[in-house]
């Protein structure tokens, strides 16, 4: 599974454009094939503006490119729609879930690109 969390500032006056977004964003991605999960959450801020986080959860890579239409997964976030205008900052992060061999769903991947730092098997 592949976790992919957007985070970012809406500037204060840009809040209601960016909900009208998100919740777009939010139905496009579970609409699609592949999607486990996915959320919108907000923090308010003092200056009026809010701190938010989109985090949806693949089935795997294919499905997210799928979803954003490429494999460029860092130029096409789908949250913001080309508009810097409304984040003051804004970001993408993918992570790999871990996922035992045992637990793992019936025809899903199995990650074997994340080995365990030499460091952290000595410590165990």
């Amino acid at each position: 599974m592949i976790v992919r969390i957007l985070k970012g500032h809406v500037q204060p006056g840009q809040v209601s454009a960016f909900r009208v977004q998100a919740r777009q964003a939010l139905d496009n991605a579970r609409g699609h094939d592949g999607i486990v999960h996915a959320e919108v959450a907000r923090q308010a801020c003092t200056d009026g503006g809010e701190e938010v986080i989109f985090v949806s959860v693949w089935r795997d890579l294919e499905a997210l490119y799928h979803w954003v239409g490429g494999v460029d997964l860092l130029e096409t976030p789908m949250l913001n729609n080309g508009s810097t205008r409304i984040f003051e900052h804004f970001g993408v992060e993918h992570y790999e879930a871990y996922e035992p061999l045992d637990s793992a769903p019936a025809g899903a991947g199995v990650y074997v690109s994340m080995p365990c730092p030499p460091a952290a098997v000595e410590a165990t």
